[in-house]
């Protein structure tokens, strides 16, 4: 069994790969996530959170509506407060119900902001209403403000503009429409909300720091696990991985066809005897900065072995296949590579095969690529062969 073949073996399968492109191995995970991609990855766990928080929220709420009802009209409840508690209930439950058609970004944020208006109102709403000299509300108020920074899982900015008009109101009326025996029960009150402002704002922010530092290094691990820690390429398991989703476009396309290219860099051990280990990885890097300079950006380089290498072509038949297999040796063969300053003239050897009708797996088309790859070996090396130039030679050779 050859090398490729039992790399192929032993590839593990449909490993758990991030919702970016399979080919795509940047260096810098953040500088290459997009603000959609951040929030995006934390939705799902946004709804659920979202769900916690109407509950946490809403419960007071209804306990509080309960009170307001049993009390009575005839008692310093006015209408307003019961009204803005029943509509923040009403808005809250619509909220929770569409909370589970959500797919997006942006309607979730959207229903955020509505809630929040909502939330914003009665307590405003409440603060007005309630007697001029009663203060007890500001404590669910403080209460309140904390959760919707902590919990609320909108962007700490926008959560701070929303919360502006809040604040000013609340000062408003807290300095011109309450009354208190003490002025300095007025001012304390105002110092208060105004500190759980700042300080539920500086919570939501470093709870934003935590998630998207969290966000970085899980695309850091993921794209290590899918990427050749040398060469920058993507390695076996991300090519195998790449290949199942591939096979089975090309299986429903099979006019598109798939082909493969299995390079081996000849006499590469020699680079290492006369140089050292590092030169030989710097003539890999450079060898791959090369083959990727004549790819597509949708074909698929990955790094197999030492210095053994795997290419999938996706929308490409055998004779468009060795076409580029060919550009491939000759980007190589042509040029020296300056290895501790002096030039180094490598050549490669390349097999090429293509998927063929009704297989249902990559592992065929590599073996037929790497027995081309041997005969090409074994045929001088610097050269490509494919897998009809094996069957064209063993109809030569004939029974």
């Amino acid at each position: 069994m050859t090398r490729i073949a039992r790399a192929v073996q032993s590839a593990p399968r449909r490993a758990p790969i991030m919702n970016v492109e399979a080919n795509a191995c940047p260096r810098n995970a953040n500088a290459s996530m997009t603000e959609e991609q951040y929030r995006g990855h934390y939705l799902q766990a946004d709804i659920a959170q979202m769900r916690f928080a109407l509950l946490l929220l809403a419960l007071p709420n209804v306990l509080f509506f309960g009170v307001d009802l049993i009390s009575g009209f005839d008692s310093q409840t006015p209408a307003l407060t019961m009204g803005l508690r029943a509509f923040f209930l009403f808005v809250s439950a619509v909220v929770s119900y569409r909370l589970g058609r959500v797919s997006d970004i942006k309607p979730f944020d959207q229903m955020m902001v509505l809630w929040s208006a909502s939330g914003i109102a009665l307590l405003i709403g409440n603060s007005w209403a309630r007697p001029a000299d009663y203060f007890g509300h500001y404590l669910y108020e403080i209460f309140a403000v904390l959760t919707y920074f902590s919990v609320v899982p909108l962007m700490p900015n926008v959560k701070l503009l929303l919360s502006l008009p809040y604040a000013a109101a609340s000062l408003v009326l807290l300095f011109f429409f309450k009354r208190s025996t003490e002025a300095l029960y007025v001012a304390n009150t105002a110092f208060l909300l105004s500190m759980t402002l700042i300080a539920g704002y500086l919570i939501a922010l470093r709870i934003e720091r935590y998630r998207r530092a969290a966000v970085i290094a899980t695309r850091e691990l993921e794209v290590m696990a899918r990427t050749d820690a040398l060469t920058g390429v993507a390695n076996r398991r991300a090519f195998m991985h790449w290949a199942d989703i591939e096979v089975s476009r090309a299986r429903r396309s099979p006019e598109e066809g798939l082909a493969v290219l299995i390079i081996d860099i000849d006499h590469f051990k020699a680079v290492n005897d006369a140089f050292g280990h590092s030169a030989g990885d710097q003539l890999l890097v450079d060898f791959c900065r090369r083959v990727e300079a004549v790819l597509r950006y949708y074909d698929q380089f990955a790094r197999m072995g030492v210095e053994e290498f795997v290419i999938g072509l996706p929308r490409c038949s055998l004779t468009g296949a060795a076409a580029t297999a060919e550009r491939i040796r000759a980007a190589v063969a042509d040029e020296p590579f300056v290895v501790n300053g002096t030039a180094v003239r490598k050549t490669i050897s390349i097999g090429v095969a293509t998927l063929h009708l009704g297989e249902s797996e990559i592992d065929a088309a590599l073996g037929r690529a790497d027995a081309a790859l041997y005969a090409a070996k074994r045929s001088g090396r610097n050269c490509v062969l494919t897998e009809a130039d094996l069957d064209d030679r063993a109809a030569q050779d004939g029974p």
